[in-house]
């Protein structure tokens, strides 16, 4: 009887064994709409250089790798911008990483539709399939933002991205 009790205390000690997880936050990421942008989906891009040195500080190992990356939070904002257009505009926002490799697909993380357009921050509903380990052992990522106007707008849209990644790691 008490065989049974401990066998899964056994297997729960053993999975997490020597593993590490970190959480990092990439704060101020600007997507830079550049106008005239037209109705349906516009795209901007944040090219982001993965230096897992300075994000895991004192855990970071000379050549080390991920062994799990996942999105925990996606926040996409306008109220620190003097020149925003603001929300009333983009009825949907979807957030995607893409990566120069050709072996590594491009992978929606995050997507919000419809938009509240009363609100300075908008918080993307993230996927819990989407699969970034590959991404964060690569050294450039495409962090992709989709945002769907509902009209043609001639002026510039510059939005900023507040996201927060889980990090696995031995």
């Amino acid at each position: 009887m008490l065989w049974a009790l401990a066998l899964p205390l056994l297997f729960l000690s053993s999975c997490g064994k020597g593993s590490k997880t970190q959480v990092v936050n990439l704060n101020d990421l600007e997507f830079n709409f550049e106008g005239p942008l037209y109705e349906g989906p516009n795209t901007a891009q944040y090219a982001w250089k993965v230096d897992l040195k300075s994000l895991l500080k004192d855990q970071y190992t000379e050549g080390m790798k991920i062994k799990g990356a996942k999105l925990l939070v996606s926040e996409i904002s306008d109220e620190d911008c003097e020149e925003c257009y603001g929300f009333d505009e983009i009825k949907s926002l979807v957030l995607s990483f893409a990566s120069n490799n050709k072996d590594i697909s491009m992978q929606e993380l995050a997507l919000l539709n419809p938009i509240a357009a009363d609100k300075n921050i908008q918080s993307l509903n993230v996927s819990g399939e989407a699969e970034l380990t590959d991404f964060l052992n690569e050294s450039d990522v495409y962090i992709v933002l989709d945002a769907n106007v509902t009209e043609d707008i001639e002026d510039n849209i510059t939005l900023k991205a507040n996201i927060t990644l889980e990090l696995s790691f031995d």
